[in-house]
């Protein structure tokens, strides 16, 4: 039997860069306009679900403590690189949804 420990923990909410690029982008559309894009962004982050935010990772009962650290930091740095992935998708939708709005425009 393995222990399902929750992954990963949770971490305080902070305004990122990644919040000013999605400013940056969308600073030249009206403000009624700027809200419908901001909705499409977010509903295109809802479609991938948890796949990049949520997992489980199990350890082995029997596993000593330098083993459960090692295992942890592994998954941590692929947390890491699957929130990085995540922020470029999210760059490039919102790039991707102002050039479609200026160009019906």
């Amino acid at each position: 039997m393995s222990e399902i420990i929750p992954f990963p923990v949770p971490n305080k909410q902070q305004k990122s860069d990644l919040d000013a690029v999605i400013d940056e982008a969308l600073k030249a559309i009206p403000r009624q306009d700027r809200e419908k894009l901001r909705f499409e962004l977010i509903k295109t982050i809802d479609s991938y679900d948890a796949f990049f935010s949520e997992w489980s990772l199990s350890l082995p009962e029997d596993s000593n403590e330098t083993l459960r650290k090692q295992i942890y930091d592994i998954a941590h740095q692929e947390h890491d690189r699957k929130i990085q992935m995540l922020k470029d998708i999210m760059r490039l939708k919102i790039k991707v949804l102002v050039a479609e709005y200026q160009h019906r425009k």
